[in-house]
């Protein structure tokens, strides 16, 4: 059965963290399969060919979550598991931590890289933002531009998440919403535009319900 929410990162980031003149660079990004992971982990190692290492994990997939990690090179244990426990701690979905370090010519020791991995990736994952997504049904409301502000308003404060406003002769707000709450929507619209608005409903898709 697909999942219907799920938390994950709402952008692309990226943090430098420098523990005893080695210098580690998490990348974080939002991904939604293996192999989307996979081209994102080969774009961080052409952008920064002369690292020594690149130590990355991800979980990703819909009806399966696929998790995978690797040390690339790093003691057994100190680098990729900690990097994936970090998200895992955070029950993030949909995410890929790269971590790449430069060498700095002083031996950290087991508890100091597994202590510098973890760090930089929950520093990453912070910077990157981690929020909730759902799948909602998505309606396009067109209305006056005099009611548009007060619309966007009403429907945030009664719980529905807004999109960005496309303009064409008339703004259209996208509206997400849960499929129980249609009626809620459709008499909210109807009350603040005297049921003058068109409303377009377009199906179903994922939506940030909260950061």
């Amino acid at each position: 059965m697909s999942r219907t929410t799920w938390k994950t990162v709402a952008s692309q980031a990226r943090i430098e963290y420098e523990v005893k003149k080695s210098v580690f660079i998490a990348d974080v990004a939002p991904v939604h399969s293996g192999e989307e992971a996979t081209d994102f982990l080969r774009k961080i190692k052409k952008e920064f060919p002369d690292a020594r290492h690149h130590v990355y994990a991800y979980r990703a997939g819909d009806e399966v979550v696929e998790q995978r990690y690797s040390d690339d090179g790093e003691p057994q244990g100190t680098a990729g598991m900690p990097v994936l426990e970090v998200i895992r701690h955070q029950e993030l979905e949909d995410v890929i931590c790269v971590v790449t370090r430069y060498f700095g010519g002083i031996l950290l020791g087991t508890g100091g890289l597994t202590r510098a991995y973890s760090t930089s990736a929950a520093q990453g994952i912070e910077a990157a933002g981690p929020c909730r997504m759902a799948i909602l049904e998505l309606y396009l409301v067109k209305l006056d531009y005099s009611l548009s502000e007060r619309f966007q308003y009403a429907a945030k404060k009664s719980g529905f998440a807004i999109g960005d406003i496309l303009y064409e002769d008339l703004p259209i707000v996208p509206v997400y919403c849960a499929k129980e709450e249609k009626e809620k929507l459709l008499t909210l619209v109807n009350d603040i535009t005297a049921a003058r608005a068109l409303v377009t409903h377009i199906g179903s898709s994922a939506a940030k319900i909260e950061e």
